[in-house]
């Protein structure tokens, strides 16, 4: 498990996490395979945000196109995770 408190990498398993719960149970909802990422994913409250937030990318960008590599999901994520995580913080200065 991650033990860094670098939220890319959070992101990173967390996004991993969900298109292999994906992969083993097709017919899982978007909700089932947060909560299995959120139970999986040891991070601090703040960080945890922006995993879950790559995990729903991931699960939307499957769903959106199946035949596209897991490879290519994460590598995806990985490129948005600076916007990503600006989103957040310009939510924290508002909420």
């Amino acid at each position: 498990m991650a033990t860094s408190e670098n939220p890319k990498v959070f992101m990173m398993v967390a996004a991993g996490k969900a298109l292999d719960y994906r992969k083993r149970n097709p017919d899982a909802s978007s909700n089932e395979i947060i909560q299995h990422v959120v139970s999986e994913v040891m991070s601090p409250g703040h960080v945890k945000v922006g995993a879950i937030a790559a995990a729903d990318r991931a699960i939307k960008y499957k769903d959106q196109n199946p035949k596209m590599p897991d490879k290519d999901i994460m590598q995806r994520i990985m490129n948005e995770a600076p916007e990503i995580l600006e989103t957040l913080e310009e939510y924290k200065k508002h909420y």
